[in-house]
């Protein structure tokens, strides 16, 4: 399984369009559940929880 570490918003969408089958995870409680059951075996995983571009709250 390959980790993918953006920096940016930007390069998480370059990251994903070269690797769509990625699954983005912040956190990751949900995948961790589906591996520990040998449910799912993703080729890569792409950490987002750190983007500052999706850590920021804003009522429109």
């Amino acid at each position: 399984m390959h980790v993918l570490l953006p920096r940016t918003l930007e390069e998480a969408l370059e990251m994903k369009a070269s690797a769509p089958p990625a699954v983005p995870i912040a956190g990751g409680t949900d995948l961790m559940v589906e591996l520990n059951f040998d449910r799912t075996r993703p080729q890569a995983i792409m950490e987002i929880s750190r983007l500052p571009e999706l850590n920021v709250w804003r009522r429109e």
